[in-house]
């Protein structure tokens, strides 16, 4: 914890809080720069871009992928949004996950999944492996899940998913079959989980080719849950 205070006093020196789309002082995203962030009309299947309904992963796709719906909020290639990110994970700044879950949030409000009136939804956020938890002091995906849970007043389980390994961070690796490779059976189900029934969304910060997100489903798929979604703020 003293690290985490000593790393962030010095961030606040030498990096002001200003916001990162117009510099706006006292915020790192003004409500301006806020509005003019494009949520994306998630109608395509993530993987082979086939148009479906509310981000549903076409029928070849899921089959292969072990996942049924992506929904995406925001496009990684607009410099905002990256800005946002890149600070979010690489600078700790916690205090971005209010803004980037609001836009989450508003992505799922817009598609409307009605998850304030279903009870087979679960909140799971994509675990880290503990060294990198304790080096990061924060996950970010659960952060954004907590956001979430509260606004929906969805139940969140943090204990149903864990990293078992560790591994190369994805944002390193380019080609898709090594990024399936490097996260090969990297996940485990927690002893008291029970998602029998269950659907399962899965929360996280970004995805590019969606083998974090194939690769927890699976998992969870082979424990009972009836559907694996992913809710993630940006894709790249």
């Amino acid at each position: 914890m003293l690290l985490n205070k000593v790393k962030n006093f010095f961030l606040d020196l030498f990096f002001p809080k200003k916001c990162l789309g117009c510099s706006c002082p006292d915020t790192y995203l003004c409500r301006a720069c806020f509005n003019k962030i494009q949520i994306i009309e998630n109608n395509t299947c993530f993987f082979c871009g086939k148009i479906t309904w509310k981000g549903k992963i076409c029928f070849e796709c899921a089959e292969k992928n072990g996942i049924d719906r992506i929904i995406s909020a925001l496009e990684y290639k607009n410099p905002l949004v990256r800005e946002l990110i890149k600070n979010f994970k690489y600078r700790y700044i916690k205090e971005l996950a209010k803004p980037l879950s609001e836009l989450l949030i508003k992505s799922s409000e817009c598609l409307d999944f009605g998850f304030w009136n279903n009870l087979d939804f679960i909140l799971v956020p994509i675990p880290l492996y503990g060294t990198r938890m304790r080096y990061r002091g924060f996950n970010q995906a659960e952060l954004l899940a907590k956001e979430v849970a509260d606004y929906f007043k969805l139940p969140l389980e943090t204990n149903i998913l864990k990293r078992k390994i560790p591994t190369t961070p994805q944002a390193k690796i380019k080609d898709t079959e090594k990024r399936r490779a490097n996260l090969k059976e990297v996940f485990e189900i927690g002893p008291e989980a029970n998602i029998s029934g269950k659907i399962v969304i899965l929360i996280d910060d970004v995805i590019t080719t969606g083998a974090t997100l194939a690769e927890a489903a699976k998992i969870l798929k082979n424990n009972g849950a009836k559907e694996v979604w992913g809710l993630v703020v940006a894709k790249g």
